[in-house]
């Protein structure tokens, strides 16, 4: 855990087991960090970054709680599998946030994660550890494991991904099956 925190607090990459796949994960608040996982994992078509979060509720630097439907799911779901795609709060760096002014946040099932979120004291970036175009991987041998500085074997893990969904009020759009089941409309 100490190893992991002071890998992330320099701004380099670490590769460790998510909920169901291993990713990679740097620290949000610092920009050279996300540079660097950006020449590992180029991000394309507008996405943006999923932010990995250590309590089950909105930074309150963020200055808005999530509300209606977005507000059951994570009470519902939270910690655990299930990414939401919400609106991104006035101020949220641009690197974090998809085009469309996005952000997907999750706050892990992974208790590991969740501590070392709480060591760390920002949230995290989080992505596959995989190349594109490759399956996500569920063993960590099957990362790829250039400009890592650390990597952390979980063992086996399910190979199943988070639920992906965007809520916009009161709609429900399920952009990625996963590990739970969310009800909503799929794109």
């Amino acid at each position: 855990m100490a190893e992991a925190a002071a890998v992330l607090a320099r701004g380099e990459i670490a590769l460790l087991p998510a909920e169901g796949l291993y990713g990679y994960h740097v620290r949000a608040d610092l920009p050279r960090a996300l540079e660097r996982l950006q020449s590992i994992k180029p991000r394309a078509g507008g996405r943006g970054w999923i932010l990995l979060l250590a309590e089950p509720r909105l930074p309150a630097a963020w200055g808005q709680p999530l509300e209606g439907r977005a507000a059951a799911l994570a009470a519902a779901h939270w910690p655990g599998p299930l990414t939401l795609v919400v609106p991104a709060p006035p101020g949220l760096p641009s690197e974090l946030q998809a085009e469309d002014r996005t952000v997907a946040v999750r706050c892990p099932g992974s208790e590991f994660l969740r501590a070392l979120l709480a060591a760390a004291g920002a949230p995290l970036v989080s992505t596959s550890a995989n190349r594109p175009g490759e399956a996500p991987p569920a063993r960590l041998g099957e990362c790829a494991l250039a400009g890592v500085a650390l990597a952390i074997d979980g063992g086996v893990l399910s190979g199943l991904p988070s639920t992906l969904v965007q809520v916009d009020g009161s709609t429900v759009r399920v952009l990625r099956s996963g590990a739970i089941k969310v009800e909503g409309e799929a794109p």
